[in-house]
């Protein structure tokens, strides 16, 4: 289970380092940053009272912020001093697995899901996805109203040998069907809007892959943010050989 505290805390590490570049803030806390070469991508451990990350010399910018997040998440959220760390942890690579693999350890998941949210800025997601526009905006609102009707729906259906309980069932299908229509008609129009993009868009134009976009998405999910990476995946196909 991982906890959205891990957002709170390293929000606060960048804030006392008044830096997010890893080097950076690894010097405003004490940890030791060694270079690497070869095939390791990225290491965490300790020595003694010393945490320690490794990172490749290899990295580009981008990938250097993904693996040093990556890395320094092992460490603030005290990874490093469990057993399974006892000999120090090695990384080939980074977003090896997917978001939802079932094999992927909390571990890794929590140190993509930081270096995901690091890396990669809310506005440039709200950006491609056109998150604020009108459309996606009213969208939202109509899937919480969805949401809520079908609750109520559930939750009267057991009484419903009541005659008061059957006429309140009855609108609450009506609503439901009404609110459904209009979801139907606004994605039909989200799709044909100019501001559409596909899921594979979408990740291109941030210059990174889809699965780390389904990190990025999970990661802002995760502080509350209401984006559902499964409704910005749904676009691709829902009409997909309808025009």
């Amino acid at each position: 289970m991982i906890s959205n505290s891990i957002f709170s805390i390293i929000e606060d590490k960048i804030k006392q380092a008044g830096s997010s570049d890893p080097r950076e803030v690894a010097d405003h806390f004490g940890i030791l940053v060694v270079d690497l070469f070869g095939t390791i991508a990225g290491y965490a451990t300790h020595y003694s009272f010393l945490p320690v990350i490794g990172l490749n010399r290899k990295l580009d910018d981008m990938w250097y912020m993904f693996g040093g997040w990556h890395e320094l998440t092992h460490i603030f959220d005290g990874h490093i001093y469990e057993s399974s760390f006892t000999n120090g942890h090695y990384d080939n690579g980074f977003f090896s697995q997917s978001v939802d693999s079932r094999t992927v350890s909390v571990h890794e998941k929590t140190a993509n899901l930081v270096s995901a949210n690091v890396t990669i800025s809310d506005e440039d997601v709200f950006r491609v996805t056109g998150y604020n526009t009108p459309s996606m905006c009213s969208y939202r609102e109509l899937k919480a109203i969805q949401k809520e009707l079908t609750q109520t729906f559930k939750q009267l259906q057991s009484s419903a040998d009541s005659p008061i309980v059957r006429t309140k069932l009855q609108e609450l299908r009506r609503q439901l069907e009404k609110t459904g229509s209009s979801i139907a008609d606004l994605e039909f129009d989200i799709m044909l809007s100019d501001s559409y993009k596909s899921f594979s868009d979408m990740a291109e134009e941030l210059g990174i892959s889809e699965r780390i976009l389904h990190y990025k998405l999970e990661a802002m999910r995760l502080r509350g943010i209401d984006i559902d990476r499964q409704e910005l995946e749904h676009y691709d196909t829902m009409f997909a050989g309808a025009i």
